[in-house]
Parts: C-alpha cells; sequence; structure tokens
C-alpha cells in the first residue's frame, strides 16, 4: 500500500454506518424526551456503540480491564481504495442525492409536499411538535431530518429567520445523507471485494440505475413521468424512485441491511433494527425478514458446531438487551401513536387474491416475471445454495398479494430490503461471472471464432439487456428533475406550498383524500397515548 492509498477496516467503516444510523435516535431521545427516560435511552445508545467496538472501549470503561484485541475475521477485513477513488466515491454520493432532490438544491418530487412541511416544522417548531390547530402531536419516521433539523433549529435560535433556516438544514441534511450514501457505497465495495476504478463506476452507476423492467410492462411507452403504475396497484420502486420519493425511509434502511451483509453474529441485530424502524416501519417488515432468516441459520450452525451457548451469549449481547429494554418501548410507542397507523381501517381487503378476477391474477404473473423472476431465473445457479436469496424472491413474491397502507405501501416500501438484496446479488454475479470467460492459457490451438463464442457467458448477455431496459425507470426519475428545472427553475414552489402541517383545513384541494389533518403524520388525542402520556415531554 502507497501513500496514496488508504486502508479501511471494516470495524472503522462500520463504527461510522452505526454512527450515521444511531444519530437520529440520539437526537431524538435529547429532544423529545422527558429527562429521566432521555439520560438512560441517551446511555443505553452510547453503550451499545461502545461495546462493538474491536477495541473492546466498553470493557476498559466500566470494568478497568486490558482490552484483548479480537481477532475476528470483521476485523481482518480490509478495503484498500486510492485517495482519488475514495473522493470520487463521495462526489458520486453527494451527485446522487442532489439530482434526487434531497436538500432542495434542485427538482423534488410530489411528495416534497409534505416532507418539506414537516422538516421546515422540525426546525421552527418546539420539540416535540405540537399542532395547535387540531390539538395533534408529530407522530411519523422523522429519523433522517433530525440531524440536519437541530443544525437549522440553531440558525433560527440566532435570528435567521424560517426561509434562511430551512435552507441551513437543507444543505446539512444533503451532507449529513451524502456520509451516509458514502459508506454505502463503501460497504458495497469491500462486500464485493473491489476498488478497481472500473468496477467501482459499475457498481455505483448500476445501484442508480436498477429496477425492475417496468418499460415492457408499461407496453414499451414513456407516457408519464412515473412509469412504474403500469401494473395498477402493483409496484416495487426502483433504488432511485425510492431516493425520489421517500428518502426518509430509504438511506437508513439500505445502509442497515449492508450492514446485515457484513455481520457474522447477531450481537447486533437490534441496534441496527431500531435504527431502521424510526426511519421506516414499512422496510423494518423487510428488514426484520432477513434478521429473522439470518439468526435461525446461524442458530443451526451453531447447534452443529456445538456452540449453543455462544449464541445464547450473541442473543443476550448487552448491544441485544440494551436495545430491547431501552430503546424498542420509546421508539414503538411514538410509531404507533400516529393516529393512521393506530387506526388503520381499509375498505380493500388485506388478503387480495380472494377477491382478483382472471386479469388480476395474469397482471400478478406479468409483475413479478418483469419486475423479479427474470432476474432471479439468469442469476439462480450461482445462487441456488444461497439461503439469502430465497428469502429475498419468496419476499418480493409474497408483499404484492398483500394491501397495508396507503397506494400499496407493504409492496412499495417492504420491498426496499428484498429490492436492495437483488440488486446485490445482479451485481455480484456480472462481477463473478463475466460476460467473456478467460482463454485458457495452456490451450494450444489459436484463438478462433468457435472458441472464443463457447466462452461467452449468454445469461450475462442477457442480464444486462434486462438491466438496461430497467434503467429506463431511474431514467425517466431523473429526467424528470432535469424537466422540471427546465420550466419552473430551481425555487419550485409546487412542492413547498404546504409549508407547516399548522393548519386547520387541506391546502392540496386534488388530494383525493381532503380530511385534514393529515392523519398520516400526527397524533390525534396524542395524551391518549402511551409514548406522550408517559414519555414525551409536555407541551410548553
Amino acid at each position: 500500500m502507497n501513500k496514496k492509498e488508504l486502508e479501511i477496516s471494516y470495524s472503522v467503516l462500520r463504527r461510522c454506518a452505526l454512527v450515521f444510523i444511531a444519530l437520529p435516535m440520539l437526537c431524538f431521545f435529547i429532544g423529545w424526551l422527558k429527562w429521566y427516560w432521555a439520560v438512560p435511552a441517551c446511555l443505553a445508545l452510547v453503550i451499545c456503540i461502545l461495546s462493538l467496538d474491536d477495541n473492546n472501549k466498553l470493557l476498559r470503561l466500566f470494568f478497568k480491564k486490558k482490552a484483548e484485541k479480537s481477532v475476528s475475521p470483521d476485523n481482518d477485513r480490509k478495503l484498500v481504495i486510492s485517495r482519488k477513488m475514495l473522493i470520487a466515491v463521495i462526489l458520486a454520493a453527494f451527485a446522487y442525492l442532489f439530482f434526487c432532490g434531497v436538500g432542495r438544491l434542485w427538482s423534488q418530487s410530489d411528495d416534497y409536499l409534505w416532507r418539506n412541511a414537516i422538516f421546515r416544522d422540525l426546525i421552527v417548531k418546539k420539540w416535540p411538535v405540537f399542532y395547535d390547530a387540531y390539538d395533534g402531536a408529530l407522530s411519523y419516521y422523522i429519523g433522517t431530518w433530525l440531524p440536519a433539523a437541530i443544525v437549522g433549529k440553531c440558525a433560527y435560535l440566532i435570528g435567521a429567520g424560517t426561509e434562511p433556516s430551512f435552507m441551513v438544514g437543507n444543505v446539512t441534511l444533503l451532507i449529513y445523507c451524502t456520509f451516509g450514501m458514502s459508506v454505502l457505497f463503501l460497504l458495497l465495495l469491500m462486500y464485493f471485494k473491489t476498488t478497481k476504478p472500473k468496477h467501482v463506476a459499475f457498481i455505483i452507476i448500476g445501484f442508480v440505475f436498477f429496477s425492475g423492467m417496468d418499460f415492457v410492462g408499461n407496453e414499451f411507452k414513456i407516457d408519464s413521468w412515473h412509469i412504474e403504475w403500469w401494473a395498477l396497484t402493483f409496484q416495487y420502486s426502483s433504488l432511485t424512485t425510492c431516493l425520489c420519493w421517500v428518502f426518509n425511509q430509504t438511506i437508513i434502511p439500505w445502509v442497515c441491511t449492508a450492514l446485515l451483509l457484513h455481520e457474522k453474529t447477531i450481537s447486533n441485530y437490534v441496534l441496527i433494527g431500531m435504527a431502521c424502524l424510526f426511519c421506516g416501519p414499512f422496510p423494518f417488515i423487510g428488514f426484520f425478514v432477513f434478521c429473522l432468516a439470518m439468526g435461525i441459520k446461524r442458530l443451526v450452525d451453531m447447534v452443529k458446531e456445538k456452540k449453543g451457548k455462544d449464541f445464547v451469549k450473541e442473543v443476550f449481547s448487552v448491544s441485544n438487551v440494551c436495545s430491547v429494554f431501552f430503546i424498542f418501548p420509546i421508539i414503538g410507542s411514538f410509531l404507533t401513536a400516529n393516529t393512521l397507523m393506530s387506526n388503520y381501517k381499509s375498505d380493500v381487503p388485506i388478503f387480495l387474491p380472494p377477491t382478483w378476477c382472471f386479469e388480476n391474477y395474469i397482471l400478478y404473473i406479468l409483475f413479478l416475471l418483469f419486475e423479479v423472476l427474470i432476474f432471479a431465473v439468469l442469476i439462480a445457479k450461482p445462487n441456488r445454495k444461497n439461503y439469502l436469496f430465497y428469502v429475498m424472491l419468496a419476499q418480493l413474491i409474497i408483499y404484492p398479494i398483500f394491501n397495508v397502507g396507503i397506494n400499496s405501501d407493504l409492496t412499495m416500501r417492504s420491498s426496499i430490503p428484498a429490492i436492495f438484496m437483488l440488486y446485490v446479488f445482479c451485481y455480484q454475479y456480472m462481477l463473478t461471472n463475466p460476460m467473456i470467460s478467460p482463454r485458457n492459457p495452456k490451450a494450444k490451438s489459436k484463438e478462433n471464432f468457435e472458441s472464443l463464442i463457447s466462452r461467452i457467458n449468454l445469461l450475462h448477455i442477457v442480464l444486462v439487456i434486462c438491466l438496461l431496459i430497467g434503467a429506463i425507470t431511474p431514467g425517466v426519475e431523473l429526467a424528470r428533475g432535469f424537466g422540471r428545472v427546465y420550466y419552473r427553475g430551481l425555487n419550485d414552489r409546487a412542492t413547498d406550498f404546504v409549508i407547516t402541517l399548522e393548519r386547520d383545513y387541506n391546502p392540496v384541494p386534488y388530494e383525493e383524500r381532503d380530511a385534514w389533518p393529515p392523519t398520516n403524520f400526527v397524533a390525534l388525542n396524542y395524551d391518549e397515548t402511551i409514548f406522550f402520556r408517559y414519555f414525551a415531554r409536555k407541551k410548553g
């Protein structure tokens, strides 16, 4: 390794990832809770992170024992990357987020109507956030905003004004998310075991443009700025679509899922899961399924190795125990205080197949075919013994047959970890199974057309074609941003006219649901909920 290269161990990268995903919870505990709940919750969170440190700082701090150098495989893994390449990764993360609208320096999707209002309220209102207009309180997966909201709030408190403070908060949000996306890309590079420039570009560009083949399902037409609704109520959002529309429940669940791919024990699952839950209850469902599968696999392997006691120690690790008793009750009670979540009702049955007609079944099959199954078949052979591949496939087959949330939220958002995994499996296949296999150096005969054809991997070529077709979907998402900037300019008020949730009327008349207040984001009768009755600071 020369001076132009950096050596990043997994322990360092994991520490950066844990700080990124845990910081929102720390901000929440300090800003929302009564002091006698905030102190143990913050201590538990800090202890969880310290207990994962490779140098065993927790032991030295509390027990004054000399730390033993760990020799686990986690600590031996290194990512050697040039300084220029590291800068390129960070710039790629920044550009990706910038053009997806994070930071409000570029065009944003229509869902930012609500996201901008929530973020502005977090900046200018006291924490916890209450709404006098309808006697409600903010109750939503707000985690991703909180670290940046604190910076914006500081600007507001020194007299910067609402809009300048909102701008400061947005710029900070872009910087914070850039850090998280950079860590995510580095985790992927470590998982794929490569830092070659062409591979790095391949992995990051592939991430940006990974999607199912919506263009085929949409009958080879681009007739709107959002072509993923071709299958009516079925939709698996591309990675870029998730970032453009629901970044607040996307980035941290991605990092949490990437950590799962690297963790060798289950000692940290609950802490990582709490970070995922706080930023996205629906993505947490998919994350939990992977955790459950990996936990069962870990149990079976350790029983076979006659290490059952070690498995029990992993289950009852410091991190898991502290997370269960001091973090989960707070996060869980806050999210369930949400009025829509706690009183969810739908005219449509939760289990859908009995209500389907023949056309619905055909559409369901076509949807799975173009979004999942073709990719799965192409990469099935090297993954035939990979249990995570089957867990991912099972999730993506099952989600569309259930209806939970508004606009098929279960299908679109619980699939975020599984779609991420599908991306990982597809690009791992292409990196380890080249399009043209190397020629046998011992071959005596000269290269000819027949020998060249025999070395071509047709499955790789078909997969590339499918991925190129799928790339049209995120391409349309990104093109929409450029189109809106061209026609509307950078300061597009069309995605920021709600301003605040502190209203007694509906400011969005074209919404199908014209009821107000917006129960998707607030808790009504909050004094009757566990969180606001026992954990949260009182209004005042």
